[in-house]
């Protein structure tokens, strides 16, 4: 565990070289303590704001001429006791991606950002964007999801925090990521749980997370959450569902419900059973509210 102050100095410290490299200037508190204030930045490609809400940082970016977006979202939680460096470097490289994506700039990660700052011109190059081509680049990113079955597993692997690199094993392992496997097999027994233990700061990470990735996400992810990580195994124990209500938002608890209730039926039983065979094979689809 670090103190407030120290971790978000650190993070500003960790992404300097991608904000730099996307011209960027810090217009919000240089030493921040409080983890309510947003950190700021602006320059000629447009805005920036780190805003942190109940453990999670919101990546807000806004290009010239646009309306603001969150690009990406992840956790930051210095008052873990397992938090470190470590970790706010994590969260600083998911910025640094994300900031770099949206506005097609350099991505600087940390520890090389004191070489791209201090380089030679051969460096300053490198990092230089023209303003025009990178709005091209913004726009064109726009379109790609933020909210993919990867990002989910890399949000449950911040969370959950000795399954970091599972993803990647599961893509070098089928040539692809396949999530129903990846899910089921990992991470879903890790959040039953947290549900049974009452697990309530484990829970609350987890569930912010599936609240935002089911509003935000598609069929697809809609599905792999209120049918396969969720509906599926909450559908075993009554207990279960009670448990993890209160940590779900209207939309999400609208679509958990009915696909519980009908997995306890005679004709529900029999998904599961299928399901729990072959999880690639699961066709029941949620319906977004």
């Amino acid at each position: 565990m670090v103190s407030n102050k120290d971790a978000l100095q650190t993070l500003i410290k960790s992404i300097d070289g991608t904000m730099a490299a996307a011209k960027f200037a810090l217009t919000s508190a240089k030493a921040p303590e409080e983890l309510a204030d947003p950190i700021t930045y602006e320059g000629e490609y447009g805005e920036v704001e780190l805003k942190i809400e109940e453990n999670v940082l919101n990546v807000n970016c806004k290009a010239l001429g646009t309306d603001w977006k969150t690009v990406t979202q992840t956790l930051f939680d210095p008052s873990e006791e397992e938090w470190d460096d470590k970790a706010t470097k994590s969260t600083a490289n998911a910025i640094c991606e994300a900031v770099s994506t949206y506005y097609g700039t350099e991505c600087v990660f940390p520890g090389k950002a004191a070489k791209a700052a201090s380089g030679s011109k051969k460096d300053a190059k490198v990092i230089a964007v023209d303003p025009q081509e990178n709005i091209k680049k913004s726009k064109k990113k726009e379109a790609v999801a933020s909210y993919e079955p990867e990002a989910l597993a890399i949000r449950m692997e911040n969370i959950f925090q000795d399954l970091k690199g599972e993803m990647v094993n599961n893509i070098e392992k089928y040539e692809i990521f396949l999530p129903e496997e990846y899910f089921e097999t990992l991470v879903t027994p890790r959040i039953l749980e947290a549900i049974k233990l009452n697990d309530r700061p484990t829970l609350k990470k987890i569930f912010n997370t599936f609240n935002n990735f089911y509003d935000e996400g598609d069929n697809n992810m809609q599905s792999l959450i209120v049918v396969s990580i969720l509906g599926m195994n909450l559908a075993k124990d009554d207990t279960l569902l009670e448990k993890c209500e209160s940590f779900m938002d209207d939309n999400l608890k609208a679509a958990v419900t009915p696909v519980v209730t009908y997995l306890k039926t005679g004709k529900g039983a029999g998904k599961r059973i299928g399901f729990f065979n072959d999880p690639k094979t699961a066709k029941i689809k949620s319906k977004k509210k």
